[in-house]
């Protein structure tokens, strides 16, 4: 009998240590830092802004920013920096977050989007990464920073 306990917690400590190795390995890390709410509204926000590039809403991609950060934003520039392509030959086809980090102050996160696109005047696909990078606001809740994202 204590064999066959000694048997399933060994192939417990083995299933734990392959799970956090796996995560690891595929870039990701086990984080339990921040409530399940603002992983949440980062998720959303994220997934947000991804449709109005989609859509070419850059005035509303802009809202994600800080008030003073709004009035200088250039999401086309942006957008052309990050994927050195013109915004209007950019086809995002799919996107998905992938990971969501918040500090242990639970005043910083960052959301990390896998991205499919389509360079239209090339006919090529890309897959690029991109990291969204947040801070939390009193007034304002959860503001996407202007410089350190895309």
């Amino acid at each position: 009998m204590k064999k066959v306990i000694l048997l399933f917690v060994l192939l417990g400590c083995i299933a734990f240590t392959a799970f956090v190795i796996s995560g690891r390995a595929r870039g990701g890390e086990v984080s339990f830092s921040g409530s399940s709410s603002d992983r949440s509204q980062l998720e959303q926000y994220a997934l947000k802004f991804m449709e109005d590039l989609r859509f070419k809403d850059f005035q509303h991609a802009a809202s994600y920013h800080s008030v003073e950060d709004r009035k200088k934003v250039n999401i086309p520039q942006m957008i052309e920096r990050w994927f050195a392509v013109k915004p209007e030959t950019l086809d995002i086809m799919r996107y998905e977050v992938q990971k969501i980090d918040i500090d242990s102050t639970g005043k910083r996160g960052r959301v990390k989007v896998k991205t499919v696109l389509k360079i239209l005047n090339a006919n090529e696909i890309k897959e690029p990464e991109i990291m969204l990078y947040f801070f939390k606001d009193p007034a304002e809740g959860w503001i996407m920073e202007l410089e350190s994202s895309l």
